[in-house]
């Protein structure tokens, strides 16, 4: 049975409004309506979707709108054979299965045993709107791991949640460490990143402003 994409992309900013069917009604934004029922996003960067049987809407999480600012990306609802998931980088798998990461510095893969999504912690972030360092997943005898240097032997996968971390294969295991977090203010890292820090993908690349 083939996958049925539902990809709605949000024009920001975008104007809240309402939508009434058969007797209900919802407001916010990007609304929907299907099969009786009624949905909107709650932000502009939010995102609805339908199948036959389900209506979802999604949004962001505050760390990726406060982050991304009024350029948040755009995100999309996937289905597959009836399910229906919401967000970024979205996989399907034989069977039914779908699911999206929550930011879209995430990532996702499908393997015959299923889907792993990874999205990186709200500390990797840097003071700017850039996105992050694309991650990667690694796949062994159908298991995925997803994240930053990852290593795999002898069905054992494992990740560095960040894109200074470092993960080393050493003879009884695998070890991967991380820079230090910095503290939180909200959604953000309370202090700019300096050219000491040991947050090194936050700095742009000399003689680039864009990283």
């Amino acid at each position: 049975m083939l996958s049925l994409l539902i990809t709605v992309l949000p024009l920001l900013p975008a104007a809240a409004s309402c939508i009434t069917h058969a007797g209900k009604t919802a407001c916010g934004y990007h609304c929907v309506a299907a099969h009786g029922e009624v949905g909107c996003a709650k932000t502009s960067a939010g995102v609805c979707g339908a199948t036959e049987t389900e209506l979802r809407c999604w949004d962001p999480p505050d760390s990726v709108r406060a982050h991304y600012g009024d350029k948040v990306p755009p995100a999309q609802c996937q289905a597959k054979q009836g399910s229906l998931a919401c967000g970024y980088h979205c996989q399907t798998r034989d069977g039914g299965e779908v699911a999206c990461a929550n930011t879209p510095d995430g990532i996702c893969v499908a393997t015959p045993r299923g889907v792993t999504c990874w999205d990186p912690p709200v500390t990797t972030y840097c003071a700017d709107d850039k996105p992050l360092p694309r991650p990667i997943c690694v796949t062994q005898d159908g298991h995925a791991g997803c994240g930053y240097d990852c290593k795999a032997r002898n069905g054992a996968i494992a990740c560095a949640q960040t894109p200074g971390g470092r993960c080393l294969l050493l003879p009884q295991q695998i070890l991967c460490t991380d820079p230090e977090a910095p503290p939180m203010c909200g959604s953000q890292p309370c202090r700019p990143d300096e050219p000491t820090s040991s947050r090194a993908w936050c700095r742009p690349k000399t003689g680039d402003s864009t990283r």
